[in-house]
């Protein structure tokens, strides 16, 4: 609406006019923060399904690093057992012996790995 419009408004219709004027203003500016309250309601759900998400994810890792410490404990156990009950045993157990140690090595590194920086 112009200033002539809205200047004829009132002068057709007084003080109703002025009411009318703010009720349009009132119901227009209603409308648009309704919109935006919307819209952060929608941003609000979408952040907090991905946090949900996440915390999910966070915790089937942290489920899966202990089951693979605790089977890397249990190597280790059984690597000891195995190198004190055979500290003169022949050359084959001890290369067994010794690949298993640089497999339970080679996981707990990139156990550190995933622990600290994630996937790669």
């Amino acid at each position: 609406m112009t200033g002539v419009e809205i200047a004829a408004l009132l002068k057709d219709y007084g003080p109703w006019g002025i009411c009318a004027l703010l009720i349009v203003a009132v119901v227009y500016l209603h409308k648009g923060w309704q919109a935006c309250q919307e819209a952060r309601v929608i941003d609000g759900r979408l952040a907090t399904e991905a946090l949900t998400r996440q915390a999910s994810t966070n915790a089937e890792i942290a489920t899966i690093a202990a089951g693979l410490r605790e089977g890397q404990t249990e190597m280790m156990r059984v690597v000891a057992l195995l190198q004190r009950d055979n500290e003169h045993g022949d050359d084959r157990t001890q290369d067994m012996i010794k690949a298993l140690t640089d497999a339970v090595t080679s996981v707990e590194r990139r156990l550190e790995q995933v622990c600290r920086g994630g996937l790669r």
